[in-house]
């Protein structure tokens, strides 16, 4: 049965298409002069900072609602997962490795989705699967498009954030908490960054300076982490596994002309091609989740 897409799920996958591929040249800029525990204590704290102010303006109640029994455990492990643990090891490897190729990583997601479905017993799609496989296809050429030295370690830390997210996630949709969803995404955040506090004080990284706050694109990475928590979990119950994670596939896509047009990165004819390819791929997703 076909069922159309609402206004909010439309704008959440667009947010995580567009605003998320452009996170990691951006991140991997910024990961060149700034320490990359600094880079995510920042994003944290000030993503909580913009979440606080949307909490106030869309459901200013709902921190009343707050209360300390077993529905915190969830959140404050899928917090830990998300930041420091994911973030950390993503703006680590982005120091070693081309944003456009940590993005690669993370196209793993939709197969892991499509895997833990099938896991569980719940069959995907031939259309979803024909969309990642198509998509997939297209990945590996792309993976040619950034210049840059590639370091296996940030390889590695790259597919460990990669798990990280997937199963941050996967708790995050099974539990349910109750919360207003943008007050549980502000304790998700706000969580997360006292977790990096923590982390930031142990392994005794610099100190934070001001200028490195105001830096322009972290500036950026914090609007950009703070819409793209929002999008990807208020969408991850009103859409399919394939759609949620469709943005892992169009991430390199988005990274590769923003690294080539802001960062000099530079692509080539296969590539091109490539992502031509792979958007045929992710038009077969979205297609899947209204047939």
């Amino acid at each position: 049965m076909a069922r159309t897409l609402d206004r909010t799920s439309i704008l959440g996958v667009a947010i995580m298409w567009i605003v998320g591929g452009s996170i990691y040249p951006f991140l991997s800029y910024a990961a060149e002069t700034i320490d990359p525990v600094n880079v995510v204590l920042i994003r944290a704290w000030g993503a909580v900072l913009v979440l606080l102010i949307a909490v106030l303006i869309i459901a200013p109640q709902s921190p009343r609602t707050f209360k300390f029994d077993k529905t915190l455990i969830p959140i404050v492990i899928s917090s830990l997962m998300y930041s420091p643990l994911c973030s950390i090891s993503l703006a680590w490897s982005s120091s070693r490795i081309p944003g456009a190729i940590a993005s690669l990583i993370y196209a793993t997601l939709p197969a892991m989705s499509i895997i833990y479905m099938a896991m569980k017993g719940t069959k995907p799609s031939l259309l979803a699967v024909s969309g990642v496989a198509v998509a997939s296809v297209a990945v590996v050429f792309l993976i040619g498009a950034p210049q840059g030295s590639v370091q296996v370690a940030g390889i590695f830390a790259a597919l460990l954030s990669t798990f990280a997210w997937f199963a941050a996630t996967e708790i995050w949709i099974k539990y349910e908490n109750g919360y207003p969803l943008i007050f549980a995404i502000f304790l998700q955040v706000f969580i997360g960054a006292l977790g990096m506090t923590v982390v930031h004080f142990v392994i005794q990284a610099p100190a934070v300076r001001a200028v490195d706050v105001l830096n322009p694109t972290m500036l950026f990475l914090i609007v950009a982490l703070a819409a793209s928590y929002w999008a990807y979990l208020a969408i991850s119950r009103t859409v399919s596994p394939a759609l949620l994670t469709s943005f892992a596939f169009v991430n390199p896509l988005v990274a590769g002309v923003v690294g080539y047009f802001a960062f000099g990165q530079k692509l080539g004819v296969v590539q091109v091609i490539a992502g031509a390819i792979l958007l045929v791929g992710v038009a077969l997703v979205v297609k899947s989740e209204t047939a």
